[in-house]
């Protein structure tokens, strides 16, 4: 009876203590999976004290338990980091007017798809067009004075300073006039990239302050999900590492490699980004919409695999039954990784092992079997 309080209160603490710290999702699970072992394991040690008080061991011994077993061979085990991600456009830009001026006409709408260098904005260019014909008219005055002056100098008629002053004002013009014909470009706003405008944040009539967003535009077909993994995963993840995308809102699923891998542990939380790039032709991805990824972090061609919920715990360690000539034999193993309901056993089996995977909460060590196809 001392054994079995001391039981209670093992789980007890353990119960208590996962309340008082925060795990991520699959240290939860984790935890969740031993709970549920040492519970079982909990209920298996009462029945078999039970047993042992009613004088019925030798019964429970004598009788056969139909149980269900699977030989172990050598499969192929997966292991996964679960993580949530945050999907995002390669190309999503806000564009701004470099120059200032009045709107005077917007070429597109919100929700149409335009090319690389369309114009989307016009600001008032009166002013700066009179400038340029202006410029161009001293511009022509001032090649004739200097080619006619070139002439001459080169016949060493003249001097040399008037030379160079006619050649000076002929320089400075042409500088003046590029500079600008570059500014009467800009109060012409185009589309950087192909794209959607998203949003177009000025109205016509209104006055464009240089550095002012004037209209986002993204372009939809290429977009990516981020996301921030533990830093214990910095030396297992690579470039072109598998990753399982989920969208669970959209009902779409897609397979692709990391693209990209943090070198740098963000001192706030411990983690490090990773990119998966995605192809979206249909659009159906939206940038700031979540995913759920499943990340490659362990592969075992070779494994010894059993359902997770046949493996046991005792004060002495894992364990579960094997079929040995008809009777089950209790038998202690080192359990690796699990992913989902299967645990990869590290050692303690071997090939051709028959190991009981139903009716193992029904019987105890001795147990004899009556084995089920």
């Amino acid at each position: 009876m001392k054994k079995l309080i001391k039981l209670f209160c093992i789980a007890s603490i353990v119960v208590v203590s996962c309340g008082e710290t925060e795990f991520n999702i699959e240290e939860k699970k984790t935890q969740l999976k031993e709970l549920k072992s040492q519970l079982t394991d909990i209920k298996s040690q009462i029945k078999e004290l039970q047993n042992e008080l009613n004088g019925q061991l030798d019964d429970t011994r004598q009788k056969k338990v139909p149980v269900r077993i699977k030989e172990l061979k050598e499969e192929l085990f997966y292991h996964f980091i679960e993580q949530a991600g945050k999907i995002n456009s390669n190309e999503n830009v806000v564009v701004s007017a470099e120059m200032g001026g009045l709107i005077t006409d917007i070429n597109a709408k919100e929700g149409q798809w335009v090319n690389k260098g369309n114009s989307i904005i016009k600001l008032d260019s009166e002013i700066m067009k009179s400038n340029v014909e202006e410029l161009i008219t001293a511009l022509d005055f001032a090649e004739t004075t200097f080619e006619r002056q070139k002439v001459l100098w080169d016949k060493k008629i003249g001097s040399e300073i008037q030379y160079l002053q006619i050649k000076n004002q002929y320089e400075s013009l042409q500088k003046k006039l590029e500079t600008a014909e570059n500014q009467l470009k800009k109060l012409t706003i185009k589309a950087p990239i192909n794209g959607v405008i998203e949003e177009i944040f000025l109205n016509e009539g209104e006055f464009a302050n240089p550095g002012r967003p004037a209209f986002r535009i993204v372009n939809p077909k290429n977009v990516y999900v981020e996301a921030e993994v533990a830093e214990r995963y910095a030396n297992i993840l690579k470039v072109n590492t598998p990753v399982k995308v989920n969208f669970k809102t959209l009902g779409i699923d897609k397979e692709a490699p990391l693209s990209f891998v943090g070198q740098v542990i963000n001192p706030e939380n411990g983690t490090f980004k990773i990119k998966i790039n995605l192809e979206n032709l249909n659009g159906y991805l939206k940038p700031n919409g979540m995913a759920s990824l499943e990340i490659q972090d362990y592969i075992n061609e070779n494994a010894l695999v059993v359902p997770s919920q046949i493996v046991k715990k005792d004060m002495r360690g894992d364990y579960l039954f094997v079929n040995k000539n008809g009777k089950a034999e209790k038998t202690y193993i080192e359990v690796g990784m699990s992913q989902g309901n299967k645990s990869m056993i590290k050692s303690g089996l071997k090939i051709g092992d028959e190991v009981i995977i139903e009716g193992y909460s029904e019987i105890i060590g001795g147990s004899l079997l009556d084995i089920k196809n």
